[in-house]
């Protein structure tokens, strides 16, 4: 098995440093290779909404930068952990960029899901699984809704965790979660 970190380089603090120290001792002790980006704004163009990624090479974006990275080693894990600080109930704006730019990897058409949400189709048979960790200091339970929220609307198949400063807790919840690929809606 294959997992792929990604992380904001812009938002290092001691939240950051305690949920990365247990995704790596957890996956070690899995015995499951990992693999870590964290990105950073000069990093990466944000989308231009070209759809190059569609009708000229379709299934990459044209843009050359580290997304096209990103990407690849997305697809080839098993599951990819978003270690996200959540800035005003959401994602950061380097994250933002991140899941944006995932694009490529879905097809350019249209589909009404039964929950009624008009999403792009999948391009490919299967994905990685999502886990999205938010991270901050003080966060009510309506700052945590409207970030699960926000993350269900992006990708149905995600699953949401927060660090609350308890390694035990984070580790439990972490084992409790499907780590292998998974098939339909994205």
């Amino acid at each position: 098995m294959k997992a792929l970190l990604l992380s904001d380089a812009e938002f290092k603090n001691d939240g950051y440093n305690e949920v990365t120290s247990v995704l790596y001792s957890f996956f070690e002790g899995k015995n499951i290779k990992l693999d870590h980006i964290e990105t950073a704004t000069n990093e990466l163009a944000y989308c231009t909404g070209c759809f190059g990624c569609w009708i000229k090479k379709p299934g990459e974006c044209v843009m050359q930068d580290k997304i096209a990275q990103i990407n690849q080693m997305s697809m080839n894990s098993d599951v990819v952990v978003y270690i996200v600080p959540i800035v005003f109930g959401q994602f950061s704006a380097n994250m933002k960029n991140v899941i944006d730019r995932w694009l490529p990897n879905m097809l350019p058409f249209f589909e009404l899901r039964k929950d009624g949400m008009t999403m792009h189709p999948p391009r490919y048979s299967d994905y990685p699984s999502h886990i999205m960790i938010g991270y901050a200091k003080g966060l009510s339970d309506q700052d945590e809704q409207l970030f699960t929220d926000i993350n269900k609307k992006h990708r149905k198949n995600v699953e949401v965790l927060f660090w609350k400063d308890s390694k035990e807790k984070l580790y439990k919840e972490l084992g409790s979660l499907s780590l292998s690929r998974k098939g339909g809606e994205l």
